[in-house]
């Protein structure tokens, strides 16, 4: 099977064949004349560089020939008496070129008979340029803003595959391929902030491919932004869970004030309030204010998010719970945090919770308490508790108040 850009790098004008064949530029003196075995490849009509090893002595005696050609073609070749030589034909298939020199530099044989010659022969593969692709330029678009992808081939063979997949993603991200993966128009959402590189592969029936990438950038637009993944990320499970998945269980929970026991009250934005349609109703009468959970992952892995558009003057509270192992152990979870701009202001974590019998019993990390400011930013102060992160079950969580505003 021929890719693509092996064929391109043959075919680069006055390419040197040094890495290709073996042979470096470097004096080279072999105890005689020296083929290889690779096949080199070419396109029709494009000239593709040869070399051989040929003592040093001999270089300018070197005769090039074309042995076996294809019916119909008109194949050429040129070199003046050295190592190297330029082939072009324009037609499709295997060609073999004879190299021939003196066995040595005195070209006489000193009795009058014929000049004895050593050869070798090496092989020319001319196929047609295969699969070409383009990819859409790149897109802009906010986290969880699903965007259409629509890749496009051409070539001389026919195609037999296409696919997109996810080449790079942010960390954090489940790296969830543009659906369907296996066609040229498909549709991916970007599941967390950053940029998500995605590769479009196309391989046609000869084996021959190519590919191309797009770049998606989730840019946050909202006041405060927070995003939860836990290790490892990119290993959710699907419908039916499989080996290499665990669908672990942990929650995001953003609480409005601070020092209370309100979580899982409606001062807290979590799994079982805040992922209708409009969120929480905090604050003012606009919506501007208000919370909203876009996933809550019980699959395993996030991530999960907390976004206000428009944040009030006041802390929220920042918390992780283990809701259930599902089979898993502890996880290892991340918080990210982004106010009113495309980078992160902090990342907290990893810090490890830990699941038990039931969900009240599962550790509740009390990450942070974030202040959003006038000029638009936000201050984060981290919550600590005996120099390690502020670890409790949420049945304390519940019946007891929590650390002190900063």
């Amino acid at each position: 099977m021929i890719r693509r850009v092996a064929l391109l790098a043959l075919l680069a004008p006055g390419l040197s064949c040094g890495a290709r064949t073996g042979l470096a530029d470097q004096a080279y003196e072999p105890a005689s004349l020296y083929c290889t075995d690779t096949v080199f490849l070419g396109r029709p009509d494009r000239e593709i560089s040869l070399i051989v090893g040929v003592p040093r002595a001999l270089r300018s005696l070197a005769r090039w020939t074309i042995t076996e050609q294809v019916a119909g073609s008109t194949p050429q070749i040129r070199s003046d008496g050295g190592e190297r030589a330029v082939f072009q034909s324009d037609r499709e298939g295997r060609y073999t070129v004879r190299v021939t020199v003196p066995a040595a530099a005195d070209r006489d044989a000193g009795d009058g008979g014929p000049t004895a010659e050593i050869s070798c022969t090496i092989a020319v593969e001319v196929r047609a340029a295969g699969p070409v692709v383009t990819c859409p330029a790149d897109i802009t678009v906010t986290p969880l803003q699903p965007v259409d992808l629509v890749g496009r081939s051409s070539g001389d063979r026919t195609i037999r595959s296409v696919a997109w997949a996810v080449d790079g993603a942010p960390a954090g991200s489940a790296r969830r391929p543009p659906v369907p993966p296996d066609a040229a128009t498909a549709r991916f959402t970007p599941d967390i902030a950053g940029d998500h590189r995605l590769r479009f592969r196309v391989i046609d029936a000869d084996g021959a491919s190519d590919e191309c990438f797009t770049i998606v950038h989730a840019v946050p637009r909202e006041g405060l932004r927070v995003e939860l993944s836990w290790d490892p990320p990119g290993t959710s499970c699907p419908r039916e869970p499989g080996a290499a998945c665990d669908s672990s269980d942990v929650d995001l929970h953003l609480l409005q004030g601070v020092g209370d026991p309100n979580w899982r009250t409606d001062n807290d934005c979590y799994y079982g309030n805040c992922t209708n349609s409009a969120g929480l109703r905090w604050g003012n009468t606009t919506l501007d204010d208000d919370p909203h959970l876009d996933i809550d992952d019980v699959t395993g892995h996030g991530p999960e998010n907390i976004n206000i558009f428009r944040p009030s003057a006041r802390y929220y509270r920042l918390g992780v719970h283990y809701y259930s192992a599902h089979g898993a152990g502890p996880q290892a979870a991340t918080l990210t945090i982004y106010c009113n701009g495309p980078t992160p202001i902090a990342r907290l974590g990893p810090v490890t919770v830990t699941a038990r019998s039931t969900p009240e019993e599962g550790d509740l990390w009390m990450a942070a308490d974030v202040l959003p400011l006038p000029g638009g930013g936000c201050r984060v102060a981290p919550i600590a508790r005996g120099g390690g992160p502020w670890i409790v079950r949420q049945t304390e969580a519940l019946t007891t108040a929590g650390p002190p505003a900063p």
